[in-house]
């Protein structure tokens, strides 16, 4: 396993860590699911696009600063875990703009593994801080912010 196959896993972990503060239970398995498919998929797809990489960077960025912000948008968005579904796909974007020489299956198994790592780390510190935790949505919004600039440094 190459660096670069953990290096394009790793927005899988922070955003499925940051999802699980947001995000039903319910809807774990599932996107861990679906962000390793989207990434083998990418990673069968590379066509090696600079700058297509910067999409998802951006998109994670205003998703988290909209949350930052407390705009009303973003608090109905919370609500509806089906937007939630979007994301898999596009952070997949790394994976089709960065021709790699790991086998598609891997990386689909490397950042399903990471999103469900995710998943469950947050599910533990939510669990454990739950009565010192007001409002999730915030250090939620922090981790997607950390994503996008993941994503645009890489990118």
């Amino acid at each position: 396993m190459s660096l670069h196959l953990l290096w394009t896993s790793a927005d899988s972990l922070i955003v499925a860590f940051a999802l699980s503060f947001v995000v039903p239970a319910r809807h774990a398995l599932p996107l861990a699911v679906m962000f390793g498919l989207c990434d083998g998929l990418g990673s069968a797809l590379g066509v090696s696009l600079p700058l297509a990489g910067g999409l998802a960077a951006m998109l994670l960025l205003a998703c988290g600063v909209a949350l930052l912000a407390g705009l009303p948008v973003a608090r109905s968005l919370s609500r509806a875990p089906g937007w939630l579904y979007v994301l898999p796909p596009l952070l997949a974007i790394d994976n089709v703009a960065m021709r790699s020489a790991d086998a598609p299956h891997l990386a689909a198994l490397s950042s399903a593994i990471m999103a469900g790592l995710g998943f469950a780390c947050g599910a533990a510190v939510l669990n454990r801080w739950r009565a010192g935790l007001r409002d999730a949505r915030r250090l939620a919004a922090a981790l997607l912010v950390a994503a996008g600039g993941l994503l645009a440094w890489a990118a």
